[in-house]
């Protein structure tokens, strides 16, 4: 289900976050959980995160609500950088125009290799 900002109406009730957001960006990687379906490996800037999820724009069509993914966040690619890697569904897809999809991600568990963070 993809959703427009025109169907979107800001809704006059209680905030449903339970977290406030950060809108620094922040660079995450985000690939399937299931590459047999489709496979990508996406690099990209976040708009806004919270602790437990991350709201992005792309402009890759494979995105469905319901979808798993693993999320690198924060993601580096420097030398010896600690990345945290989730295991993230899918919650929201909203179209931004211009070919271009906001994706909510939140964060159902964090995945450790060898009980550590993953080394790059």
């Amino acid at each position: 289900m993809v959703c427009s900002h025109a169907t979107m109406a800001r809704s006059d009730g209680p905030e449903r976050r339970r977290k406030g957001r950060l809108r620094l960006p922040q660079t995450v990687r985000v690939r399937p959980s299931d590459p047999q379906r489709h496979d990508f490996d996406e690099i990209l800037p976040t708009v806004n995160t919270s602790r437990d999820s991350v709201y992005f724009a792309t402009k890759n069509e494979f995105y469905k609500e319901g979808m798993r993914v693993f999320v690198t966040y924060p993601y580096s690619d420097g030398p010896g950088s600690l990345n945290r890697e989730y295991l993230g569904k899918v919650v929201r897809v909203e179209d931004l125009g211009n070919g271009r999809r906001g994706i909510a991600v939140e964060f159902l568990m964090p995945l450790y290799l060898g009980g550590k963070e993953t080394l790059k």
